[in-house]
Parts: structure tokens; sequence; C-alpha cells
């Protein structure tokens, strides 16, 4: 088995650390990337300064929506644990039935 490697990103000292992390579950969806725009540039000028946030909002759906930082809300701990727990429950019964399915192919 292939050795997994952590991936770390660097945020520069003198930007804002940002409120929320790739990967995020929040109320818009889940965060699958972000950028910041510093002070004085040109694009924080334009859709204001500081991070927004690509937004999967649907997993089966590849549209990705931007929210600007003040505009993502986070999920509360039972949202999450109710997400997560649909989650398992779903992919539960997917190894079920795939299990099932590679049984009746034995059989055959």
């Amino acid at each position: 088995m292939p050795e997994e490697t952590v991936k770390t990103i660097r945020i520069p000292s003198h930007w804002e650390s940002p409120k929320y992390h790739l990967g995020q579950r929040v109320k818009q969806g889940e965060i699958t990337g972000m950028e910041y725009h510093p002070p004085g540039t040109q694009r924080a000028y334009e859709l204001g300064k500081g991070w927004t946030y690509w937004v999967l909002r649907n997993e089966l759906c590849e549209n990705v929506e931007s929210f600007r930082e003040k505009d993502i809300s986070p999920l509360t701990y039972v949202e999450l644990k109710d997400k997560i727990q649909a989650e398992i429950e779903f992919y539960t019964s997917k190894v079920t039935f795939l299990t099932q399915e590679l049984a009746q192919g034995q059989q055959l």
C-alpha cells in the first residue's frame, strides 16, 4: 500500500487567517476551494478584500458557487452529525448491495 503524503498549505503571515478550511461542510455545501484577496489589489477592489470560498452545493452536480467569508454559515454540531450519519447510512447500504451483487456473481 502506498504511503500517504500529508499536504500542507502555508498562508503568508501578513494575510488574514481563513475562518473555514478545504473540505469543510457548511450550510451552503462543501468547501472545495478558496482564494485570498489582499487589501490594495485589483481583486480586492472588485470582489472585496479577504477570503472567497468555492462551495460545491450538491455532490451530484459539478457546479460550484463563490461565497464571501461573511456569507458562509457553519453547520451546528447536530446538523453536521446528521449529514455524516446520512452519508454513513448511504454508503453502508451501497456496500451491502455491492456485496450481494458480488455473491450473486459467484453463483453464476
